[in-house]
């Protein structure tokens, strides 16, 4: 009788154990498909390049930010 009350628990316990995990498996992959596009794009900021396709962007300086944007007007 006491075996089956022990058996019972550690298979409960095992059972717990097991949808928890995968739960936390559902839960973390949602939010990595949340977070992922975000590191993807401040990745790219960082190094200065797409990490897609790595074509690199030119730094310009705050004066030829301004003066492309008064060619425009």
């Amino acid at each position: 009788m006491i075996l089956y009350v022990i058996v019972s628990l550690l298979v409960s316990f095992l059972l717990g154990y097991i949808l928890g995990k995968h739960q936390g498996w559902v839960a973390g992959c949602s939010e990595m498909e949340a977070d992922m596009p975000l590191k993807i794009r401040q990745k790219s900021l960082e190094q200065g390049k797409c990490s897609i396709c790595d074509e690199y962007w030119t730094k310009m300086s705050s004066n030829e930010k301004n003066n492309k944007d008064l060619e425009t007007l």
